[in-house]
Parts: structure tokens; sequence; C-alpha cells
């Protein structure tokens, strides 16, 4: 059977838990030597030993998506590790549930804002020269339907997913020519630990996911598999796309 991602070298952000894990393991399933990049170390080597476990190669870089040095250390490490890269994930992100707009705070605003959106800028930038060496590559970067819609939990939240979707149309319309892919997932209710965490509680967490059109949150794992898709040559003829991944909210809200 042929391995959708064999011999590719992947680095995930927010690899320690939720979708980053999930798409960490997955990557590894399918031949991909896979570059855990988190805050956490306990969940990031908890991610490796899960992938290890599974047959599979994996590295943890400690990584603070919120500092440049940080992101550029993880990825020439990545880089000099494994001799190359061809895929990167960003599904690091913090959500900071927050009042309406004229009560939100400024450092809230900067915290999600550096973090969410300004650590995937430097994160596909750090990315596209080792990828040009490579030959070319693929980057999915991790959006909200949070960027899409206006009834969200989080003023900054949303508009730093929102900035991640154009950030993705702005980078594909550039390295396209030079064979790096760029594309975006918008997940909706998907039961992580975050989205767990920003309900405040399980009755709330489930209340919400009864809402969703097809009755249940989504799984990481779901997430995963479109993130795996987009990261292999199955979907070679696309780039500079949005995909959500949400159950069909967005259809049921239009």
């Amino acid at each position: 059977m042929t391995l959708l991602l064999e011999n590719k070298v992947a680095i995930v952000t927010g690899g320690a838990s939720g979708i980053g894990r999930a798409t960490a393991m997955r990557f590894a399933k399918e031949g991909a030597k896979v570059v855990v990049a988190d805050r956490n170390p306990t969940g990031g080597a908890e991610t490796v030993r899960l992938v290890e476990t599974a047959g599979g190669d994996a590295l943890f870089v400690q990584t603070d998506t919120g500092k440049a040095a940080s992101i550029e250390a993880m990825v020439n490490k990545a880089a000099e590790h494994y001799g190359r890269l061809d895929t990167l994930v960003t599904a690091a992100a913090i959500l900071i549930v927050t009042p309406p707009l004229a009560e939100h705070t400024e450092s809230d605003w900067d915290m999600t804002i550096n973090v969410n959106l300004k650590g995937v800028f430097l994160c596909i930038k750090n990315a596209i020269p080792h990828m040009l060496k490579s030959g070319g590559g693929s980057i999915v970067n991790i959006a909200s339907v949070s960027g899409i819609r206006g009834d969200v939990p989080s003023v900054a939240y949303g508009v730093s997913k929102a900035g991640i979707i154009h950030l993705t149309s702005i980078a594909s319309h550039q390295y396209t020519p030079s064979g790096i892919r760029v594309n975006c997932v918008a997940p909706g209710y998907i039961d992580t630990p975050q989205m767990r965490g920003s309900t405040g509680s399980l009755e709330v967490f489930e209340k919400n996911s009864r809402s969703v059109p097809m009755g249940r949150a989504g799984t990481p794992e779901e997430v995963a598999d479109v993130i795996t898709f987009l990261a292999s040559d199955q979907s070679r003829y696309v780039s500079g796309e949005t995909f959500s991944v949400d159950g069909g909210q967005r259809a049921a809200a239009k």
C-alpha cells in the first residue's frame, strides 16, 4: 500500500494536543517524519511517544510561536535533523474568551494576534526557504469558522483566524509558481481541550455540540484527515483554498 506522505518531513505546530496531535499521528502513519512543535514539553513528549509506539519517527522541539527567535530555531532544527522540509502545519493557537469589542483589553488583543497570526506568518516565512531547497512543499494553515462568521466568543481570536485565511491566499499567490502549495482548514466545533475549556462547562459543551447540523462535535482526527489530504499529492492541483470542517455549520447559518 502506498503511503500518502512517505519520506516527507513535516512540522506540526501545536502538536502537543488536539488537532495538532491528531495530525502528527496521522502524518506519521502515512510515512512522514514529524517535528512536533509546542510550548508544552509534557504534551509534546507524549505525542512523540504515541508516534514512536505506532512505529513512526518524530522529534519534539519546544517552541513558543509568540517569539520569532523560537520559531526560527525550531524550523532550522527540523531541517537540520531530517535534512529537508516538505510540509508545515500551523495548528498552534490560543483562545481567550473576551467581552464585546469596546470592553476588550489591549493585552488580550496583542497576545492573541501575536501567537495566532504573527506566529503563523513567522512559521511560513522561516519554512519557505527550506521548502524551496527541497523543490517545493505544502503548507496547511489552521484557521477557524470563527474567522468567517461574526458570532464568535473572542474578538481577537476571530480576527486572527480571518487574517490566517487571507495570509493563506497571499502566500499561495506568491509561492505556488515555485512549487509550494498553501491551503487553509477552518474547523468548526471540534472536541479538543481548547474547545472544552472555552465553554466553561461540560453541559455547555454538549449543548453546543447538539446544535451542529450533524448533531455532534467533530473529532481532531476528522480535521487531520483533511489536513493530510492537503499535505499529500492527492491535492497536488489545489492551492489558495480554505476548507471548512464544521459538520455543516456554515451552510446552516446562511
